[in-house]
């Protein structure tokens, strides 16, 4: 007979903000490339010693450094789209009540990953179409 996969209960807010930060603290190994510095077993031991905390401050719930690097990417994904929803209400025109503020973890893994990954960006070389028109109304 198989035996029965127990499930750790669901992260909760507090974990993840926790999680968040603490990536935030090591983000210069577990975002570095690799190196002579960052190495595949430097960022291991970051991810050792973020489930340790995070284990002292919640010792309900044992994590490993493989559960708090699967969250990790979930919390990343859950923050890029609010940020894409709280951009869409924001650039919304007319009345009504006004977009509702990010979450405390979407705030965190902005500083984490930079604006640059997460918003839309154009091409480096690109030309934005309102300044071409700016330039052939000048030139007219």
């Amino acid at each position: 007979m198989e035996k029965k996969r127990n499930r750790k209960p669901n992260w909760t807010e507090e974990q993840g903000l926790l999680l968040a930060q603490l990536v935030n603290e090591h983000k210069g190994m577990l975002r570095g490339k690799f190196g002579p510095t960052v190495t595949s077993q430097g960022k291991r031991r970051a991810w050792d010693t973020i489930s340790q905390t995070i284990n002292a401050s919640f010792p309900l719930v044992v994590r490993t450094g493989d559960d708090c690097e699967k969250r990790w990417y979930v919390l990343q994904s859950k923050a890029k789209d609010e940020i894409a929803a709280h951009k869409r209400e924001s650039s919304l025109t007319g009345g009504g009540p006004p977009a509702k503020r990010l979450s405390q973890v979407a705030d965190t893994v902005i500083q984490v990953l930079g604006h640059s990954e997460v918003s839309v960006t154009g091409l480096p070389t690109g030309i934005d179409t309102s300044v071409m028109q700016a330039l052939e109304m000048q030139q007219r």
